[in-house]
């Protein structure tokens, strides 16, 4: 399970880098853009501590 969440994990940050184009976007489009990653990242490591207990 973890190993699918990880390969899961590993394409959604390929796709944000992808679609990120940081000279369209303002400072604070970025900042709210990472602050959704962050969240979403806290997310993932919950989920994935969570199979280990």
């Amino acid at each position: 399970m973890a190993h699918e969440e990880r390969r899961n994990m590993s394409k959604y940050t390929d796709a944000s880098v992808d679609n990120c184009n940081d000279d369209n976007k303002s400072a604070l489009e970025q900042l709210a853009d990472a602050n959704h990653e962050i969240e979403d990242l806290k997310i993932q490591i919950a989920w994935l501590e969570r199979s280990y207990e």
